[in-house]
């Protein structure tokens, strides 16, 4: 027979594995899903803002050469003409890279954004098997109970004790009732 103190402590350690079960499993998930996600996404927006900056650099580059051609009035020497062209060559290479870049950087963001619920499944997978594994396991541990009350009502039958209690017996207006019977003990 168990004891009513037993079967509670056995509860208490059985949530107490439950909790840790929990942090290391659903609580790891998370955070190894936040670091991947966050790890990506920051290298890539990294990887994105020097990317702008080169392109920011041969927009500004480009835009100087053709207002110093602009100025010149007898014409742009040859070196400065292969010097613009060089540099719109550059530019055009870094607006494409940036441009490329980005849409890949964006749907990768709207993937994470959108479908979100694709890394949650296993997630609520793992919360649902836990919950079973443990409310199984108190299931089994308050069974236990069963002796016990047995145990309870054994009692009460031997000593004429109602096991619903002596509520009723206890409040004044039985008591004005009945004033000749003594309190049970």
């Amino acid at each position: 027979e168990a004891s009513f103190v037993a079967v509670l402590n056995a509860t208490n350690d059985l949530n107490l594995t439950h909790a840790k079960n929990y942090m290391k499993w659903v609580i790891g998930y998370l955070v190894e899903l936040e670091e991947i996600l966050s790890t990506r996404i920051e290298g890539n927006l990294f990887q994105f803002r020097q990317m702008r900056q080169v392109y920011a650099h041969y927009t500004d580059k480009v835009q100087g050469l053709i207002d110093k051609v602009g100025k010149k009035k007898k014409g742009a020497s040859s070196s400065l003409q292969d010097k613009l062209e060089r540099n719109r060559l550059k530019l055009s290479g870094a607006e494409e890279a940036h441009n490329e870049f980005g849409t890949v950087l964006l749907a990768f963001m709207e993937e994470v954004t959108l479908r979100y619920f694709k890394d949650f499944i296993a997630l609520l997978h793992m919360i649902i098997q836990l919950s079973i594994n443990h409310s199984a396991d108190v299931a089994s541990v308050m069974k236990k109970f069963e002796e016990t009350d047995a145990g309870l009502q054994r009692l009460c039958a031997e000593h004429g004790i109602s096991i619903a209690g002596r509520l009723e017996e206890l409040r004044p207006e039985a008591r004005k009732l009945d004033k000749q019977a003594p309190m049970e003990e």
